[in-house]
């Protein structure tokens, strides 16, 4: 969502379109919902405002039944299953990223109370471990740490593709507790999938690259023994949230699936509401994002390189980039109506982007692409000041914004 608030434009229904309003206005005002329950657990680029989210909820799930059911087709790190479960709904969430499947498995694991005491307490045993073992390896005569083998992953390759990012003694520390995650895994998939998402956030805290969105290799200074403590330390700030959020009921379902192909895993007509925020044409390569992770924790990610919507990389390769993403737009929006039951209603966050040198405007395109299913209730956007030189020069007729559009299936 915009960090610079700018001015917004509204349309439809006064009881619509003013909670759509406040929903873009909220990230600017209030910052504790995005510090509470699991949403600060993993860092995720261009996340779902959890305010954005939480207020959309409220206004899509009005007059629903108790029961209700929210999908999120692009779940991504599962802010919005995070608020469904706080709100009482079922959920059920899909994305192409195994990593963001992975993290929103993680912060919506309302296991029983037992199970989350168990991941504490793994979590901490490990952490120790490494201490330890570092300790330990300081020593005169010690053996150098062994390096992880993921299956499926050149050993080679997968050196020299992480090599850069990390310090020696990082390296080492964070290959012993994820071989120690690793052997929890054999016996207990779950808990070690879960730890798994621990390591993962804090991967890039104590590698050289500069951010989730920015490759940029960066010098940092990382003590020995960091890594271990950040790694307990993500655990303790997974269970503390997951306790927050257990009250409200067990976990939804999150599969590794393209949103195209939602009717796989949710009944046609059985959504009673939609909450997602779509990728924006040409802006984001999240499997390049995520490259360092996918390599260190051996994720397979050659469907999500393959069938990423509307990714930088594709709008750079010329004008079959914008063909592919306005039909995988159309056919989305098929998914959509699909999934709704007659009446059902859908909240799509989506802005418009700078991709292959040209402004795309994301109200348009999704004007362009509804099936005649569906209509447009209320829509609400919000001017974007903070402009690039590129998007200034073609964004000078009309501005750049970010929209909230209220989708109804018939």
């Amino acid at each position: 969502m915009p960090r610079a608030p700018g001015r917004i434009f509204a349309d439809g229904p006064r009881e619509l379109a003013e909670p759509l309003v406040a929903a873009l206005r909220a990230p600017a005002i209030d910052h504790e919902v995005a510090e509470s329950l699991t949403h600060p657990f993993h860092s995720y680029p261009a996340r779902l405002h959890p305010t954005t989210a939480r207020l959309l909820i409220d206004l899509i799930s009005t007059g629903v039944t108790e029961n209700a059911l929210l999908v999120d087709p692009f779940c991504g790190s599962g802010t919005s299953l995070v608020e469904a479960r706080a709100a009482g709904m079922r959920a059920v969430g899909t994305d192409l990223n195994p990593l963001a499947v992975l993290v929103a498995r993680a912060k919506t694991w309302t296991a029983p109370q037992r199970r989350r005491k168990e991941l504490r307490d793994v979590g901490h045993e490990i952490s120790g471990k490494a201490l330890a073992a570092g300790k330990a390896a300081r020593r005169s005569g010690a053996e150098p740490g062994a390096m992880r083998k993921p299956a499926g992953f050149d050993p080679n390759a997968r050196n020299r593709r992480l090599s850069a990012w990390f310090a020696p003694h990082v390296r080492r520390e964070l290959e012993l507790i994820a071989m120690m995650v690793d052997e929890v895994r054999e016996a207990d998939l779950e808990l070690g999938d879960i730890l798994t998402a621990c390591l993962s956030a804090i991967l890039y805290k104590v590698s050289s690259r500069t951010s989730d969105t920015d490759g940029t290799w960066v010098a940092r200074n990382v003590p020995r023994g960091a890594a271990a403590r950040n790694f307990a330390a993500r655990v303790e700030l997974l269970y503390a949230g997951l306790e927050d959020l257990a009250p409200a009921g067990g976990p939804p379902d999150v599969f590794e699936i393209d949103a195209r192909r939602l009717h796989e895993v949710v009944p046609d007509g059985s959504a009673d509401a939609i909450l997602t925020s779509p990728p924006y044409a040409g802006t984001y390569d999240y499997a390049e994002h995520q490259r360092l992770r996918f390599d260190f924790l051996g994720l397979r990610h050659r469907e999500l390189d393959e069938g990423e919507i509307g990714s930088r990389r594709s709008f750079m390769a010329g004008p079959q980039g914008e063909r592919s993403w306005r039909t995988a737009l159309a056919d989305f929006m098929q998914s959509i109506a699909r999934a709704l039951h007659s009446g059902g209603i859908a909240a799509i966050v989506i802005g418009d982007s700078y991709a292959g040198g040209r402004p795309m405007y994301a109200l348009d395109d999704v004007r362009g692409a509804l099936t005649d299913e569906l209509y447009i209730d209320a829509w609400a956007s919000q001017q974007r000041p903070m402009l690039g030189a590129g998007e200034r020069r073609s964004f000078q007729e009309r501005a750049k914004a970010e929209h909230i559009i209220l989708l109804r299936r018939r």
